[in-house]
């Protein structure tokens, strides 16, 4: 999903207007912002979900960052006596406005161990540990890879398809162009694995339109299938393609305010 995956999370907020509607292929000032969302399993609150869409004069930039806390394996506990964890994993993607290629990717993952549930709530960690990997693109299909992991660098250089902003963002424009039920629109280059040098492909079909109440000016929901490879996700979003809630990795992501996006249930873990 655009998480990735899940479609493109973002909030309608002011932003500097760089970019008219219609200026960038795929994008309309309304998905431009930040939202929040909180991470369920069942009636747990596992973490919340961060995303952010912006722009300056050269880029569009998507920030992205999950974070999720839960009890430690029984492998943490008997090798370092962690009774629970904090995770996290961030993307950052930088697509370049004039061409609409991607210019850079970088991605991360960290995880905190936490003695006890106290220690837990009060932020105080004994242990964390760092992992990024960073592509850039150098042309002729060519992405140079920096993985990164306890102080240590490895290259590699990888041929991989052309990663488009249009393409990437294929959940947003397929709601813009206001698709009937049963459409489907088939994405040949969706997303770039850098850790494996592989590309993944994405089909997308209307299953549902959803008309909201009078009060809302007609406005209309979409509910989406998204085929990932032999991976398959409803979501349902709002009529400028901006996710309202949809499914990551056998959980419940839901569109929260702030605040009670960020909170974590105190009595449940």
């Amino acid at each position: 999903m655009n998480f990735k995956f899940i479609p493109a999370l973002i909030f309608i907020l002011s932003f500097s207007n760089f970019a008219l509607a219609g200026q960038i292929k795929g994008l309309i000032k309304e998905n431009f912002g930040e939202r929040y969302y909180g991470l369920y399993h069942d009636d747990y609150k596992l973490g919340y979900v961060i995303h952010k869409l912006t722009q300056n004069e050269d880029e569009i930039i998507q920030e992205f960052s999950l974070n999720m806390r839960f009890p430690s394996s029984d492998e943490l506990v008997e090798e370092e006596g962690a009774e629970y964890s904090f995770s996290q994993i961030i993307s950052l993607a930088q697509f370049d406005k004039e061409t609409g290629l991607l210019k850079q990717m970088t991605e991360g993952w960290g995880i905190k161990l936490y003695a006890d549930y106290q220690s837990l709530l009060q932020g105080k960690y004994f242990k964390k540990e760092i992992s990024t990997r960073t592509a850039r693109y150098k042309g002729d299909f060519s992405y140079e890879v920096r993985n990164s992991d306890n102080d240590e660098n490895q290259y590699s250089l990888l041929k991989l398809p052309k990663l488009s902003l249009f393409d990437y963002f294929s959940e947003i424009n397929f709601v813009h162009a206001n698709p009937k039920v049963g459409s489907v629109r088939n994405i040949e280059v969706f997303d770039l694995d850098f850790e494996a040098g592989l590309y993944s492909s994405l089909t997308l079909t209307l299953k549902e339109k959803i008309e909201l109440d009078e009060e809302t000016n007609g406005r209309i929901n979409y509910v989406i299938k998204a085929e990932l490879g032999d991976e398959v996700y409803t979501f349902q979003v709002d009529q400028y393609g901006n996710l309202l809630e949809g499914e990551l990795l056998g959980f419940d992501v839901i569109l929260e305010p702030k605040l009670r996006a960020l909170a974590f249930d105190m009595e449940k873990i």
